[in-house]
C-alpha cells in the first residue's frame, strides 16, 4: 500500500515505526540538470528523479547501481552540495533542502571516492583536516549552569555567553540541539566542572568564577586558545583514523592511497557530524586496503553512533557493511529494504541483474549471469514507464501476440535501436536528408532489422507493424518508429510508472508491477525465460497460476 502522506510505499509501517523516527527524510526529490542557452534547447538532465526514502540513526544504508545512475547526485544533493530541484530534505523535523542550513551543514560530512583529487596538495595534512574547525568557527562552547533557576553566562575566546534557565527552555548557551560542553553544577556556594566528552579540553583547562545572587553571573574561560583547541582537535581526529601525529604537517603526495583516504575521513569528522555520505570510499584502492578501510569506518560508526549513506557499486562490500540497501536505476530508488533480505530474495530484476553479477559463490542467484541488453536510457530522455522497461528481462509481455522470448527480445531490441538513433546527431541528418528528399541510410535499418528479425515468423499483424517502423526510420523519423513499435508491442511497463509497492511485512519496497499478486515473481519469471529463450511461453505476460 501507498502512504497516502508521503505517496511512497512502506514509510510509516509497523516495521519503520519499531526504528524510531529518521535522521533523515527525504521525498520525490529531484535534481536536474538544466543546460539551456539561447543556442541549445535541450531537455535537461535528470540525474535524481523523485526519490524517497527514510534513514535513520546508527543505521548504514547501502546505495548500490550502475555508473551514472544519480548515486553521488543524490548524495551530494543530501549534503548541500547540489541544488535539489524539488522535493524535500527533512533532518530531525527541520526542512534542510536547500542546503543553506549552517547547523546541517555542520551536521553531515562526505568521503569522496578519488583520494588523490579530493585532497589539496598545496596544503598540510593537518591545515586539510582544520580547514572545515576554520570555515565553521569551530569551537564555539555551550554552557550549562545547573543547581539554580536562571544564571547569566559570560566567557572569552570559545565560549558562548548568554541566559540560562529563566525563559530559557533548554537552559543551554549557544546551540541547545548539541547539549553542553561544559556544565557548571553549583551548589552551597561551590561549583564543579565538568567538560563534555571528546573535546580536546578537561575541568582542568577551565575556570568558573561565580558572581551570586539571585540570578548569579558564571565567568567561564578556558586556558586553551581556539588556535590550541584546533591543534589538539586535529591531532586527535588523525590518531583516530590510524595515522600518526608527525603525519600532520606531511602533504597528501606523501602517502598512499589508504593513507589518503583516512586524512578524507579525518577531515568528514571534524565537526562531529551526525551523518556521513561516503561515495565509493574503497573503490580506488587495492583490494587488500580496502578490508582496513571498511573496518576503520566500522569501528567509527560504533564509537561514534554515525549513520550512513554507503554508494558503492562493489555489491560484496555493501552486504558486508549495510544493514539496508537502496538499488538506484537512471535516478530512481526500484528497490529498498533490509540487505540480507534484498541479497536473498529480489524483487526488482534490475536488482537480480546486478547480484547474477557478483562473482564466485557471493550471488544468490544460481542461474548463469543476466546479462541486460543495450545501455540505460539517457537521463534526458527517460522511458515514460517504468525507467527499466526498455532493458527488463521480466518485463510484462501484452496479450495480443503469442511469441518466443527470443522474437520478443529481438523486438525491445529494434525499438532500443531506433531509440538510440532517435537521440543521435546522425538522426538529425537523416531527418533533413529526408526532409530534401535525399536517400536515408536505408540499408543500415535493413541491416538490423535482419540480424535481430531475420528467419523469425511474425504474425501478419506484428509483421505489418515492424514494417511500418522500417518505413518511418527510412523516412528519417526514428522517434515515431520507435513509438510504433511500442504501440504495438508495448505493455503496461511501458506505460506505467511502477508505485513503490510494499512487500516483505513492509520492510521492503519495490517499484516494480510484478510486486503485484497477479503476476509471477521476479526470480521465477527471468529463470524460465533464460531457459527457455527459444520457446513460447505458456503466458506472455507472465501471470501467476494461481497457486
Amino acid at each position: 500500500m501507498t502512504d497516502p502522506a508521503t505517496g511512497v510505499a512502506g514509510h510509516g509501517d509497523a516495521a519503520g515505526a519499531a526504528r524510531g523516527d529518521p535522521l533523515l527524510s527525504v521525498r520525490d526529490l529531484r535534481t536536474y540538470y538544466d543546460e539551456r542557452t539561447l543556442l541549445s534547447r535541450s531537455p535537461p538532465v535528470k540525474a535524481v528523479d523523485g526519490v524517497s526514502f527514510d534513514l535513520f540513526e546508527g543505521e548504514t544504508l547501502g546505495l548500490v547501481g550502475e555508473s551514472g545512475c544519480g548515486k553521488t547526485t543524490l548524495g551530494r544533493t543530501l549534503v548541500g552540495l547540489e541544488d535539489a530541484t524539488s522535493g524535500t530534505i527533512e533532518a530531525g523535523g527541520r526542512d534542510v533542502t536547500d542546503g543553506g542550513d549552517a547547523e546541517w551543514q555542520r551536521r553531515v560530512g562526505m568521503v569522496f571516492q578519488d583520494p588523490d583529487e579530493s585532497l589539496n596538495d598545496r596544503q598540510t595534512v593537518g591545515q586539510i583536516v582544520r580547514e572545515p574547525l576554520e570555515a565553521h568557527g569551530w569551537p564555539r562552547l555551550s554552557v550549562a549552569v545547573e543547581g539554580v533557576d536562571a544564571a547569566t553566562v559570560s566567557g572569552s575566546g570559545p565560549v558562548v555567553g548568554g541566559s540560562v534557565g529563566g525563559d530559557d527552555a533548554a537552559g543551554v548557551t549557544g546551540n541547545p540541539d548539541d547539549g553542553p560542553d561544559v556544565t557548571v553544577s553549583l551548589a552551597r556556594g561551590t561549583h564543579e566542572v565538568s567538560v563534555r566528552d571528546r573535546l580536546p579540553l578537561t575541568a582542568d583547562d577551565v575556570t568558573v568564577s561565580v558572581d551570586g545572587g539571585e540570578r548569579p553571573t558564571v565567568s567561564v574561560r578556558v586556558g586553551k586558545s581556539v588556535a590550541e583547541l584546533r591543534q589538539d582537535r586535529v591531532a586527535e581526529l588523525i590518531t583516530r583514523v590510524g595515522l600518526s601525529e608527525e603525519h600532520v604537517r606531511r602533504y597528501p603526495h606523501q602517502f598512499s592511497g589508504g593513507q589518503r583516504q583516512r586524512v578524507g575521513i579525518a577531515r568528514a569528522l571534524a565537526l562531529e557530524p551526525d551523518f556521513l555520505v561516503l561515495d565509493e570510499p574503497v573503490s580506488a584502492l587495492d583490494v587488500s586496503v580496502q578490508a582496513r578501510i571498511i573496518n576503520l569506518l566500522e569501528g567509527i560508526q560504533d564509537d561514534l553512533g554515525l549513520t550512513y549513506l554507503f554508494i558503492a557499486h562493489d555489491l560484496s562490500v555493501v552486504r558486508h557493511i549495510a544493514d539496508r540497501v537502496a538499488v538506484m536505476y537512471l535516478g530512481n530508488v526500484v528497490e529498498l529494504g533490509p540487505a540480507e533480505s534484498v541479497f536473498a530474495d529480489p524483487r526488482h530484476p534490475y536488482t537480480l541483474s546486478l547480484l547474477s553479477a557478483i562473482p564466485g559463490s557471493g550471488s544468490p542467484w544460481d542461474g548463469e549471469r543476466v546479462t541486460l541488453r543495450g545501455t540505460p536510457p539517457s537521463p534526458r530522455d527517460p522511458p515514460s514507464g517504468c525507467p527499466f522497461a526498455t532493458r527488463c528481462p521480466a518485463k510484462i509481455r501484452p496479450d495480443e501476440f503469442d511469441l518466443p522470448e527470443a522474437t520478443w527480445r529481438a523486438l525491445d531490441e529494434l525499438r532500443v535501436v531506433f531509440r538510440t538513433r532517435a537521440r543521435s546527431e546522425d538522426s538529425l541528418l537523416a531527418r533533413a536528408k529526408a526532409l530534401a528528399g535525399r536517400p536515408v541510410d536505408a540499408e543500415a535499418i535493413d541491416d538490423a532489422v535482419d540480424e535481430l528479425l531475420g528467419g523469425r515468423d511474425l504474425p501478419p499483424a506484428a509483421a505489418d507493424a515492424v514494417d511500418e517502423a522500417v518505413d518511418l526510420a527510412k523516412g528519417g523519423d526514428d522517434r515515431a518508429a520507435a513509438d510504433r513499435l511500442r504501440e504495438t508491442f508495448g505493455s503496461r511497463c511501458d506505460g506505467e510508472a511502477p508505485d513503490a509497492y510494499a512487500t516483505g511485512d513492509g520492510e521492503r519496497e519495490s517499484r516494480c508491477l510484478r510486486a503485484e499478486d497477479d503476476y509471477r515473481g521476479v526470480a521465477a519469471t527471468v529463470a524460465d525465460r533464460e531457459q527457455g529463450a527459444g520457446a513460447a511461453p505458456a503466458d506472455p505476460a507472465g501471470r501467476s497460476d494461481g497457486d
